[in-house]
């Protein structure tokens, strides 16, 4: 629930000044519930607020089947699916299931735009091959201007991700490897959703969740991009917080199950030496 505009009497403008003079609650924050007290203390039973947005998430690939179902031969369960829903409902928006569409223009290009007449932003999930990112990034160019933005970023795990605007709607699409996608929709899906919602940017942007540590063992890197390292988080016995690099191939989703945050190497870095004290991400 997120502050907005509202008037009427006993209704208050989120942001207005009160009486005192000073600002109640102010505009573009989740409400918590010490700020639904504080407007009940000053009389205050109903505000605006800004709905939560509807996320649309479509799963692609002929080689992926329900999470429910029994894999067959060369067949994988659809986990982005319900990765994606969580960062969206963790980041106050309302994930739509919008299914698996199979590797075809054509069935693609009718699924993504059911989506689209029915949520405020798509995200889509695609196949791991070079010809299937080649051909979702096709056919959402297709979907409205000014179509495809950005086809491929600097990071690891992510770099082949699509970001478009389709007549005036968001378009995420992801990575089909599930560990790339989850990085991913953590650090762009999770905050589209917050400005969409309503939440406003601060000077630090939306990584409030972000803190340092002391790295324990070295991690090696490329420069030109920006890496994210899973890592476990501990404090020694004098209370410094220390991460420590999970072992695992980098496009395992376990080796983020067993993982507290991210550690972020920034792209102009050959790696990080043990001993320094480095940016981590807190999902």
């Amino acid at each position: 629930m997120l502050a907005a505009a509202a008037c009427g009497e006993n209704v208050l403008t989120v942001g207005e000044d009160v009486r005192s003079g000073a600002v109640a609650v102010p505009v573009g924050r989740r409400l918590r519930a010490a700020d639904v007290g504080g407007l009940a203390a000053l009389g205050i039973t109903r505000v605006g607020v800004v709905a939560r947005p509807r996320i649309a998430i479509l799963s692609t690939g002929d080689e992926v089947v329900p999470a429910s179902a029994v894999p067959g031969p060369a067949q994988v369960r659809d986990v982005n699916a319900g990765t994606i829903a969580a960062v969206v409902s963790q980041a106050g928006g309302v994930p739509v299931p919008r299914g698996i569409a199979p590797d075809d223009a054509a069935a693609l290009e009718g699924a993504l735009r059911e989506a689209l007449a029915d949520a405020d932003a798509v995200v889509l999930s695609a196949g791991s091959s070079v010809s299937v990112r080649d051909l979702t990034a096709d056919v959402v160019a297709r979907l409205g201007a000014p179509g495809v933005l950005v086809h491929g970023l600097a990071i690891k795990p992510g770099k082949p991700t699509v970001l478009a605007v389709c007549d005036g709607t968001p378009v995420v699409g992801l990575p089909g490897n599930p560990a790339s996608a989850l990085v991913v929709a953590w650090r762009i899906v999770a905050p589209l959703v917050r400005l969409l919602g309503g939440e406003r940017i601060d000077d630090e942007g939306f990584d409030a969740r972000e803190t340092s540590a002391v790295l324990d063992v070295p991690v090696q890197s490329r420069p030109g991009r920006e890496d994210f390292v899973a890592c476990a988080l501990a404090r020694d016995g004098e209370g410094v917080l220390h991460a420590t690099p999970v072992f695992g191939s980098s496009n395992l989703i376990f080796t983020l199950v067993r993982a507290d945050a991210l550690i972020a190497v920034p792209l102009d870095r050959s790696g990080l030496t043990a001993g320094e004290r480095v940016r981590v991400i807190l999902p």
